[in-house]
């Protein structure tokens, strides 16, 4: 239906019924685009009964190549597609009398009988409320015609209902509705439909003047707060039995009403928005006024804002409550209202709105205590430990080493009051704080976390911990020694002084933070950065610099090389758990063949299984896309305690990446925790069941831009560029995105995340058999999962169809966090869980062993009985006796 309205022919008859077929029989007829003298014709197939012609979605370049590809429309806009619509079969009656005969037909221009009459009808208030959006910024009757074109954006409606006015049954208002093939209606005088259009425009009136009142915004800016109510009133719900429950928005525009753009500010709201033409070094962000959203202007969300003019910007945002508050931005509104005020008049009052009947703002009574004699009632007496206070600054772990953040206020109900109460044990400490960090974000965190996140940022003594980035400025004070200061003579023998009293320099930390620190200091933390600094900038004759600079870069070399070494004894690792581990895919390979088996290269295959779909690999000569940066891959290897198998891991190199501005990693459940959860599930008869997440990063999207070059491992595809889609190991935001990919889980699952400690989740539960309430737990240490419930194993069945579990790992409780779990009954009877180093201790002696009968030739062997080799009341601690030499630690497999 819809293609023959818009002058499609087609021949719904097969070929093969026809009597003579030709290739305009079963086909759509449409005008040749390259030659409008000819048609041509698109021939349809059969599936079945139905007829169709294969189709395909065209690629951006096939889209924007029209003289290539050329576009054909098959179907007409208008009416909207409704197969419940009365309209057509309407139309089909008229064509038949009441004998069946067809009526005489008459032309138009679709060869048919389609006319705005035979189109839906647009229900008489809907229209006037459409009509008054449209007609409402023309002050003067003499421009209504304005408001009609035949390109509207939101089309033409079929019919026009207006009352009787010479500008609107006349002249140009009437010449624009016929080239808009809009029919014009006249209504009779007082009828009902021209008595609600008043109606809805003096709500409408009354509904702007009362905005610009309680704003305050000046009378001028009428025509500005009409649209932005009219665009209001469409979008909501009104008590009209012709919309069926729906905004004159959708109804006119046949689409579901987009609210986010009228409802983000309040008229006349104050706003900050990015003005270009303001200058270094004053801020580019100036105060404005909202005035409405701009709907045929820039992006989504453009929006009027006032300043010294009307511009439409999309880079505006509220003021937050800090600046409202803040003098400096006080005076500058005050000033901005004052400016407004020469410019545009005084603002609005009540009796600029007399003839609407607006009425006056209601006064209420301010709620007020009961009478305590003028005071307030004593505080309760409590003494309690230190805890976070405003201002405080500390580092949260969950996002990172770089994720600083700073306590704004305690966290208050929607009536005010403080949530949590203090309690000298940090366990039951439940106070919650709003937290602000360097980006924006505010969250809300409970005292014991933040006390926990302060302390973990400082030694022993209070001091911060901070990583250097690079200096930024350097001065000195009067104190400062000078080059004719410097030589002294001590004992008769000429001597240079050596000092850097004065000196200071500004320091950029890793977390965006400067401060300026001691010369002193600096030179014995960062001595051979603070000496390349003093030379690149010049001051390194000075007396604070000369004695000592030079030695430093003579060393520097040495001092560089030092570290290096150190590096590279620390990671080189060849050895765990007394077994050889491999440093690269050769290396692997070449380990199995001299071992005999294919333990490392099943390992490898295994992973490449399932970390394939992590990479979106490019055609031959296709370019990663604009704006991904480059790393490489590379496979790990490593012996897992449990049962000593081997484990392969494709990680990526994201040393090199850039920096996010917060470097987060997935969390993991305290040793306490599990003891706690244990004996819970202890006392409550609930089942422990353990799994583990099979490539639990690779299960979640990546938050960052970057493509590889495929290795060895990738067998066919090495050599290929890929870019990598899921949250690949080795990456800084990996951790991160499968932290926050488990919890969005474990909240559709019911789960919330217990205060004191993120990883242990609970639900709220009633065992089935006694009726007894009781919560349930799961415990995520990354990707091994413990849950505790009555039914514990359909837990985790239900939690493997969102990510796929390891096969058998699902099952009671062997191993967690290290130690053996054991289920086993006390002397009075009761079942409780026990954890022991039993297993981890045995399988050390073992490999300890099989390395001296492997290494040393069986001349040693370990007795089968020992002695306890600490002394009762030994205490690790306090031992100051020589430590092992590293090369020999893994001799044991002990640290």
């Amino acid at each position: 239906m819809q293609c023959r309205l818009n002058g499609i022919k087609i021949s719904e008859l097969p070929k093969f019924l026809a009597e003579d077929p030709d290739e305009s029989t079963h086909s759509l007829q449409v005008v040749d685009p390259l030659d409008d003298s000819s048609p041509l014709f698109i021939p349809l197939s059969l599936t079945g009964v139905t007829s169709y012609f294969q189709v395909r979605k065209p690629t951006i370049a096939e889209w924007e190549d029209e003289a290539a590809y050329p576009h054909i429309d098959l179907t007409a806009e208008e009416p909207i597609w409704d197969p419940q619509s009365s309209d057509f079969s309407e139309m089909e009656d008229r064509m038949i009398d009441f004998r069946g005969q067809v009526l005489c037909r008459t032309s138009t221009a679709r060869g048919g009988w389609l006319s705005t009459l035979c189109l839906r009808p647009f229900k008489s208030v809907l229209l006037m409320l459409r009509m008054m959006k449209i007609l409402v910024c023309y002050s003067s009757p003499r421009h209504v015609f304005r408001a009609v074109s035949p390109k509207l954006r939101d089309g033409v409606p079929p019919a026009c209902i207006v009352d009787g006015s010479l500008e609107q049954v006349k002249g140009e208002f009437r010449r624009k509705l016929k080239e808009a093939s809009c029919r014009l209606k006249q209504t009779e005088p007082y009828s009902p439909w021209q008595n609600a259009a008043e109606g809805n425009i003096r709500e409408l009136k009354k509904g702007a003047g009362r905005k610009m009142i309680k704003s305050g915004s000046p009378k001028k800016l009428w025509d500005d707060c009409l649209v932005l109510e009219s665009y209001i009133r469409s979008n909501t719900a009104h008590d009209i039995y012709m919309l069926h429950g729906e905004v004159p928005e959708t109804i006119m525009s046949g689409e579901t009403s987009d609210i986010s753009q009228f409802c983000e500010f309040e008229w006349y709201e104050w706003v900050k928005f990015r003005d270009s033409a303001v200058q270094f070094p004053e801020d580019s962000l100036v105060l404005g006024r909202y005035l409405g959203p701009s709907i045929d202007v820039g992006p989504a969300l453009t929006a009027k804002s006032l300043n010294k003019m009307v511009v439409h910007r999309s880079t505006y945002r509220g003021l937050t409550p800090e600046e409202i508050v803040n003098p400096v931005d006080q005076a500058a509104m005050k000033s901005f209202n004052e400016s407004i005020e020469v410019k545009l008049g005084p603002k609005a009052s009540i009796d600029d709105f007399k003839d609407l009947g607006i009425d006056e703002p209601p006064i209420l009574d301010r709620y007020e205590d009961d009478d305590l004699d003028g005071r307030m009632p004593d505080p309760p007496d409590e003494e309690l430990d230190a805890t976070p206070e405003v201002g405080d600054s500390y580092v949260n772990t969950e996002r990172g080493p770089y994720g600083k953040g700073k306590v704004v206020r305690r966290k208050r109900d929607a009536e005010g009051n403080p949530i949590g109460r203090a309690n000298n044990n940090p366990i039951l400490d439940t106070r919650q704080y709003e937290v602000q960090f360097a980006d924006g974000e505010v969250t809300e965190l409970t005292a014991n976390a933040i006390a926990e996140a302060m302390f973990a940022q400082c030694d022993e003594d209070g001091n911060e911990y901070v990583l250097f980035d690079s200096f930024v400025d350097f001065r000195r004070d009067g104190t400062a020694l000078s080059l004719a200061d410097q030589k002294v003579v001590v004992k008769g023998r000429p001597s240079l002084r050596r000092t850097t009293v004065g000196w200071l320099l500004c320091c950029q930390w890793k977390d965006g933070s400067t401060s300026w620190e001691k010369l002193s200091d600096l030179k014995e933390s960062h001595p051979v950065q603070t000496a390349e600094y003093a030379v690149a900038q010049g001051i390194d004759h000075e007396p604070a610099f000369n004695w000592w600079v030079p030695h430093v870069l003579k060393k520097r070399d040495s001092i560089i090389a030092q570290v290096k070494r150190r590096s590279a004894r620390y990671l080189k690792r060849t050895h765990k758990w007394g077994l050889e581990v491999p440093q690269s895919v050769d290396d692997a390979l070449a380990i199995d063949k001299k071992n005999g088996n294919t333990f490392w290269a099943d390992a490898i295959a295994k992973e490449m299984k399932n970390v394939r779909v992590a990479f979106k690999i490019l055609d031959d000569g296709e370019r990663p896309p604009p704006g991904f940066q480059f790393i490489r891959c590379h496979m790990i290897f490593d012996i897992k305690m449990e049962d000593f198998r081997r484990k392969a891991r494709l990680v990526a190199g994201g040393h090199v990446t850039d920096v996010p501005p917060t470097i987060t990693y997935s969390s993991v459940v305290g040793r306490e925790t599990v003891r706690i959860a244990l004996t819970l599930a202890a006392l409550n008869d609930l089942e422990v069941k353990v799994a583990d997440i099979m490539n639990a990063y690779v299960t979640a999207p990546t938050e960052e831009k970057i493509w590889t070059i495929l290795g060895p491992e990738f067998g066919d595809d090495q050599g290929k560029k890929a870019v990598i889609v899921r949250a690949l190991y080795g990456l800084k935001s990996a951790g991160a995105s499968f932290r926050h990919h488990l919890a969005d889980c474990m909240k559709h699952l019911g789960y919330t995340p217990c205060l004191a400690d993120p990883d242990l989740w609970m639900k709220p539960e009633v065992r089935p058999d006694d009726g007894v309430a009781y919560y349930a737990y799961i415990l995520c240490y990354v990707d091994d999962i413990l849950s505790i419930a009555h039914n514990a194993e359909d837990v985790l069945r239900r939690l493997d169809k969102y990510f796929m579990l390891k096969p058998g790992s699902l099952g009671d409780p062997d191993i967690y966090l290290g130690a053996k779990l054991k289920k086993m009954k006390l002397p009075n009877g009761v079942e409780a869980w026990a954890m022991s180093p039993a297993r981890y201790v045995h399988q050390s002696v073992k490999n300890v062993e099989k390395y001296l009968e492997e290494n040393l030739s069986a001349r040693w062997k370990l007795p089968s009985k020992a002695e306890n080799p600490f002394a009762i009341g030994y205490s690790p601690e306090l031992d100051d006796s020589p430590e092992l030499d590293p090369s020999l630690r893994h001799t044991i497999s002990l640290r």
